[in-house]
């Protein structure tokens, strides 16, 4: 885990060196990158629908 977080600093800083504003294709890894974060929103997004789910089935169908 702290190597990723080298990794990720090391090519941060990289990235940001240079003098103008490059405009550069996404790579793979950075189209993974994003992909993988929508994926983490949406598994958040389901949980909070299940865990509401569950109250409605609680208050509703509990008496």
């Amino acid at each position: 885990m702290a190597a990723a977080a080298a990794l990720r600093h090391r090519r941060h800083r990289r990235d940001t060196e240079g003098f103008g504003e490059e405009s550069r294709e996404p790579t793979t890894g950075d189209n993974i990158r994003e992909f993988l974060l929508s994926l983490r929103y949406f598994r958040i997004f389901i949980a909070l629908w299940n865990v509401f789910m569950m109250f409605c089935m609680i208050v509703l169908f509990g008496s």
